[in-house]
This record gives structure tokens, sequence and C-alpha cells, in this order.
């Protein structure tokens, strides 16, 4: 590791710890810090993406996460961020949604929680059929899947 993304790795570190505690502006500083060190570093971009998403600063979350999956396409959490961001915008963003779950698909495999993300876009858009599988994907894959097992059995009701 180059001591650019040692320091980084250390600021980042430092926002995870700081966001858990509800720091989320000292957290805001360590990740500025870490960015400074490493601009690409795709875990302290998920991190933005997060706490920006959460604090319902949703389109600049999108960018952060966008980011994210642009320099490590192989990070599960920044696809399942970007992806609940566009689930969280609704309506037009639900197709962007499904275009990255596509997109997530061709690099991850099968993963239950992409499936369950899929399941949900389908279900805002009303085709019920479609979500119901895809929350059945999910639970074979990770049968143990709360949300999955709670929107299917919505679903189904």
């Amino acid at each position: 590791m180059l001591p650019n993304e040692e320091q980084a790795e250390i600021h980042r570190n430092r926002a995870y710890r700081l966001f858990e505690e509800c720091r989320v502006k000292d957290a805001l500083l360590e990740l500025k810090e870490s960015l400074k060190h490493d601009t690409r570093d795709a875990p302290s971009l998920r991190l933005l993406a997060q706490i920006f998403g959460e604090a319902g600063y949703h389109e600049p979350a999108v960018s952060y996460a966008q980011r994210s999956v642009a320099e490590d396409y192989t990070n599960v959490d920044g696809w399942l961020t970007l992806i609940t961001l566009y689930c969280r915008l609704g309506g037009p963003y639900l197709d962007l949604a499904l275009e990255q779950v596509e997109m997530a698909k061709g690099m991850l495999g099968d993963n239950a929680d992409i499936f369950y993300l899929e399941g949900n876009v389908y279900g805002q858009k009303g085709e019920k059929k479609v979500a119901v599988e895809c929350m059945k994907k999910a639970l074979e894959l990770k049968p143990d899947h709360s949300h999955a097992s709670n929107d299917l059995r919505a679903l189904a009701g």
C-alpha cells in the first residue's frame, strides 16, 4: 500500500467510527482528509454517499455512489448504495436502478441483496409477479434474508 493510501485508510477508518457514533460532521471532516490523500478511495466515496443519502441529499449521494462503483466495480456495498439511492428517488430513477442491478449482477454474479433490491424496484413499479420472483431468488441465495422474507409476505398479502 502506498503512503497516501495508508493515510486515506486511517482517515476513512476514523470516519466509519465517528459515523457509527453519530458524529456526522466529524466523520465528514475525516472523509475530506481521506480523499485529500486518495481521491479515488472507493470506500470513502461510498460512505459519503451513505451519509448524504441518509440526510436526504440523494442527488449528491448518487454522484458519490457512482464514483465509488467506478473506482471499484467489485465493491458490493457501493452497488447496493447506488441502487438503494435510485430506489429512494423513485419514479424515472427506477429504470436507472434496474440498469444498475443488471450491471451489478454482471460484475458480482448472484447476490441476495441485489435480487432483493431488484424485487423492491419491480414492486415500486407495480410489477408484483416479477417482484415476487426476485424476492424468492434472494431467499434462495440467503434463506435468512429478513427484508426479502418480509417483502415477500407483503407482496403475497
